[in-house]
């Protein structure tokens, strides 16, 4: 099995975009007022601001925009097989909706993914419990974009999960590339291997929707 560890991934603060010469040309006369310039120190402020946005505007592009940037994420993807390599992961990144071999899926996310570092934070959106639980019927996707969770959460009337994982070198995941020739790019995708326990911390509404809180360990 590989011995992989892949290096603590953290964006933050993250800055929305400078103004352009249009945007400060409209202000100048008058036309247009000058948006904010806003940092988000961390991944609450984020979340709270993808739900405020909708999804889609400042907050997402700059987090887009950092993650794309970073040297860590790109060795990440890097350090991670083609997928053609990967046969059983290639399956499942193709067509989620089938029914897969999940054995197989999780031996391979064992055998070619990296363990991730205490603290090390991710996004999912989807029907969570305030309460622990652990999953055995994983893997389990997880995304570095929050606006991609806050999708997947309102797909199934959900809330979006902040996941952070408790301990060092014992939760695997495949990182998916997000550029070159493959599916699904823009979910910025990050596979966990099974059996994992979910350890609740907290939960909060914003603007109608909950976000909860969990630390991630191996059962």
């Amino acid at each position: 099995m590989s011995v992989l560890t892949l290096s603590l991934l953290n964006v933050f603060p993250i800055k929305t975009a400078e103004h352009t010469p249009e945007e400060l040309a409209l202000a100048n006369a008058g036309l247009r007022p000058l948006r904010d310039i806003v940092v988000y120190q961390n991944e609450i402020e984020i979340v709270k601001a993808v739900i405020d946005e909708d999804g889609q505007g400042q907050a997402s592009s700059a987090m887009s925009k950092a993650l794309q940037k970073s040297q860590i994420y790109g060795s990440w993807q890097r350090s991670m097989p083609f997928l053609k390599d990967a046969k059983s992961i290639h399956s499942y990144r193709v067509n989620k909706k089938c029914k897969h071999d999940i054995n197989s899926v999780n031996n391979e996310i064992l055998k070619h993914g990296g363990y991730l570092e205490q603290g090390q934070i991710l996004f999912r959106g989807g029907k969570f419990a305030k309460q622990s639980f652990s999953i055995s019927d994983g893997p389990i996707s997880t995304t570095t974009m929050p606006s991609v969770a806050r999708w997947h959460g309102i797909e199934v009337k959900g809330e979006i999960a902040i996941l952070k994982i408790s301990s060092s070198n014992t939760v695997k995941a495949f990182a998916f590339k997000t550029k070159g020739h493959q599916r699904h790019t823009l979910e910025f995708e990050v596979l966990l291997q099974n059996n994992l326990k979910f350890e609740y911390q907290i939960s909060f509404t914003h603007k109608g929707m909950i976000v909860v809180i969990y630390d991630i360990c191996c059962t």
